[in-house]
């Protein structure tokens, strides 16, 4: 990862300028939000140490939580994404005879990506907005907006994959 480390960086930065400066802009019926930044943390490869991965992913909310004034809400989501991250990279699986992957589509294939994808992003989206709505009551509309949001992101986190994710080795 070390070798890659300036493209991790310039990832990161750029996930998070969008995220602020484009995509906390986009919402539809004051539902439906998207967030696909968290597809820094999708692309962490698979051997990253948990550690690292932890600290990266609260630096990435703690981060967009400031430009966000959203008082801790994406720091909370995106830790929990980051545990269990490999434990889901494992049940996905992959055919891949390597030790180190990034899991991308291209990598990965569409299905078993969109899978641990939309896993990853699901888990993201239900904690983020149930922490957000913090009310039993608003139970079904949370759930909707969930459900709205992540399908959003997943289309978002997709179509940055096949415009600016390049083919392993290349």
């Amino acid at each position: 990862m070390l070798e890659h480390l300036p493209r991790y960086i310039i990832t990161a930065f750029l996930l998070i300028f969008c995220q602020v400066m484009i995509f906390n802009q986009i919402h539809f019926s004051n539902v439906i939000s998207t967030y696909p930044y968290i597809l820094f943390l999708l692309l962490l490869p698979s051997n990253t140490n948990n550690a690292l991965a932890l600290v990266l992913a609260f630096s990435l909310g703690i981060i967009l939580d400031f430009f966000s004034d959203s008082g801790g809400m994406h720091a909370a989501a995106c830790v929990p994404i980051a545990y269990i991250r490999p434990f889901i990279l494992r049940t996905v699986g992959t055919e891949s005879k390597k030790d180190s992957y990034t899991p991308t589509i291209k990598d990965l294939g569409f299905n078993r990506y969109l899978t641990y994808a939309a896993i990853i992003v699901l888990i993201h989206h239900t904690i983020l907005f149930y922490m957000e709505a913090f009310e039993f009551s608003l139970f079904f509309t949370t759930l909707l907006k969930t459900i709205g949001s992540s399908v959003l992101t997943l289309i978002f986190i997709v179509i940055i994959q096949y415009l600016f994710i390049k083919e392993p080795g290349k």
